[in-house]
Order: C-alpha cells, then sequence, then structure tokens
C-alpha cells in the first residue's frame, strides 16, 4: 500500500528541508566559496578570534535554520490558502 505524502514525512521519507546541491550550481559555487574564504580566515586568527568567528558562525547556522523553517511554514500555509481557493472555485466552474 502506498502511503500518503503526510506518512512520508512522518515517517522520515520525505524531509523538506534536505536538498542535494546540483555540482556547478550557483549554490555549489557559493558554498565552495564559503569554505575557500573560511580555510583562509582561519589561518589568519587568534585562539580568542577563532573562538569569536566560531560563535558566529553558529548564530549564523541557527538565523538560517530559522528563516528556512519560517520559509516552509510560509509556503505551506499559502499553498493551503491557494488549495482552499480552488476547492472553493470548483463548485462555480461548469
Amino acid at each position: 500500500m502506498k502511503m500518503t505524502t503526510l506518512e512520508d514525512i512522518y515517517y522520515g521519507n520525505i524531509c523538506p528541508c534536505n536538498k542535494d546541491t546540483k555540482r556547478g550550481s550557483r549554490m555549489d559555487e557559493i558554498i565552495r566559496l564559503i569554505c575557500r574564504n573560511e580555510k583562509c580566515l582561519d589561518t589568519t586568527l587568534d585562539a580568542k578570534q577563532r573562538d569569536t568567528f566560531e560563535k558566529f558562525k553558529e548564530c549564523q547556522i541557527e538565523l538560517s535554520d530559522l528563516t528556512a523553517r519560517q520559509a516552509f511554514t510560509d509556503g505551506f500555509i499559502l499553498a493551503t490558502r491557494i488549495m482552499v481557493e480552488v476547492m472553493e472555485g470548483m463548485g462555480t466552474t461548469a
């Protein structure tokens, strides 16, 4: 028996927050650039600066996670509103 999308999400078969990055894409280029610059910066920092930079990166990751979660929630709400409007409009079309 085929699972519903909600069941797939519940059982972890679908994880909307995980996506593979296509090699050579703009996203891939940005990630590589960030890594290269981080390595370069890391070699120039003293221990205290490195600690501050690590805390900065942790905050950036948390902010990114919160932003992604909010965007997912907002998108889901918008999609639901659209579906409600579609369902309401189905009775008016011939």
